[in-house]
């Protein structure tokens, strides 16, 4: 998959960075996430988030884009 202009400044414009994977000698703006009941309770938080039925052997999430924020604060 790759995003289109519009996509990335899109995503960047909110402070995402867009993800850089290579997959068969080509570049592609996204990465798979396998998920599945053995992996605990993220499992299930996935399956009521995305309201899915959690009836396979797993779930695959395609990723295009991550964001970590900081929980640190400053005081004054």
């Amino acid at each position: 998959m790759r995003l289109n202009k519009y996509q990335k400044a899109r995503l960047k414009e909110f402070e995402w960075d867009i993800i850089k994977n290579e997959v068969d000698g080509e570049e592609q703006n996204c990465g798979w996430i396998s998920i599945s009941p053995k992996d605990g309770s993220i499992f299930g938080e996935i399956i009521e988030n995305f309201s899915l039925t959690g009836e396979g052997d797993d779930v695959k999430l395609l990723v295009v884009a991550t964001r970590e924020e900081s929980n640190n604060t400053e005081e004054e």
